[in-house]
């Protein structure tokens, strides 16, 4: 497979910056993908613009025809395509949407997606397809880059991470490491449960065996259910180390290995409500035998906060895990405790 075989995916939300810095990188590949789908998720006319106005510049510079806007249900052939959804859909929901788009195009054999707030190194894209074809005798369906913090030298993960079906919780691999001191690959590969969809290669192949995201994630562990579903359906996931892609990813610069054992990032009452939920949602679907585990464990994710904050804290914890464990997945679902 090459690069003329693969149509990228970048997920936007208001984030003007970020998104033409990724599209920048992008148009910067040593090897040009078929087609770039830049997929804005209900931003509003005023960021949407501004950024079509940016991208029309870059591929004025590069020689390409300028980027169509279409809104969601509609299609085109163009190689850059400004995908507009009328409100945010979450990460899943935005993806599948850019997916589909892009699925219609037969001669798509992969979709490489990112988030907006990645910065693709000039051989990520290369990397990515020659690890396909050094392991064209697995049956792999997703592929994953070194992620590394975009303000450091340190990785973010190695291809993805692990799930610990006795808790419902996802740990990245080499989190917190030099970009340059990998673990041995077979090692990792061995471990990787998902990959991390900051930046991941998706094959056709595995899109026509189990589907495309499950959109009730809306936020977290969306990623984690599709790698487990890939390796269920007896698909294999790679991690192309030589595919550098650095990310915007939040406190990433302060993290340490021994740090990135025992630090999180402070999350909103939304993000936190989804995380839990979402993790209790999948832990009763996999291993519903272990609830009672990660209930009983969930307190200790607090108490290092203030007196006040853990009582806050406990209620909308416990109150996410409830929720998942009970199947109640609404996106708009109010966090208010």
């Amino acid at each position: 497979m090459d690069a003329n075989a693969v149509g990228v995916v970048v997920l936007s939300y208001k984030d003007y910056e970020d998104s033409i810095a990724c599209l920048r990188h992008l148009h910067a590949q040593c090897e040009m993908p078929r087609r770039i789908v830049l997929c804005d998720n209900g931003s509003g006319n005023e960021f949407v613009d501004a950024i079509l106005a940016e991208w029309e510049k870059i591929a004025r510079e590069k020689g390409m025809e300028k980027p169509v806007e279409v809104f969601s249900g509609d299609s085109s052939g163009a190689p850059l395509v400004l995908l507009r959804n009328e409100e945010n859909l979450g990460v899943g929901g935005g993806m599948n949407q850019a997916l589909r788009f892009l699925l219609y195009d037969q001669e798509c054999e992969a979709f490489w997606v990112l988030h907006n707030d990645t910065l693709p190194e000039p051989y990520a894209l290369s990397a990515l397809l020659a690890h396909l074809e050094e392991e064209s005798t697995k049956n792999i369906g997703l592929v994953g880059s070194t992620l590394i913090f975009a303000r450091s030298d340190l990785q973010e993960c190695a291809g993805g991470g692990t799930w610990k079906g006795m808790t419902g919780k996802s740990k990245l691999l080499d989190s917190g490491f030099d970009k340059f001191a990998h673990t041995d690959q077979k090692d990792v590969v061995a471990k990787l449960d998902y990959i991390n969809n900051a930046s991941c290669l998706i094959t056709r192949k595995l899109i026509d065996s189990i589907g495309l995201y499950d959109e009730r994630f809306y936020l977290f562990y969306d990623d984690v259910d599709y790698g487990l579903r890939a390796k269920k359906a007896g698909f294999s996931l790679g991690w192309a180390h030589g595919s550098h892609v650095r990310h915007h990813a939040p406190h990433g610069e302060i993290l340490t290995p021994m740090l990135s054992l025992t630090e999180a990032p402070e999350l909103s009452a939304d993000a936190q409500y989804f995380k839990i939920r979402n993790r209790f949602y999948l832990l009763r679907r996999e291993k519903p035998w272990a609830l009672l585990i990660a209930l009983l464990a969930l307190p200790f994710s607090f108490f290092h906060k203030p007196h006040g904050e853990q009582r806050r804290s406990f209620r909308l914890l416990f109150r996410a895990a409830f929720d998942g464990m009970r199947r109640r997945m609404d996106r708009k679902y109010k966090t208010s405790v």
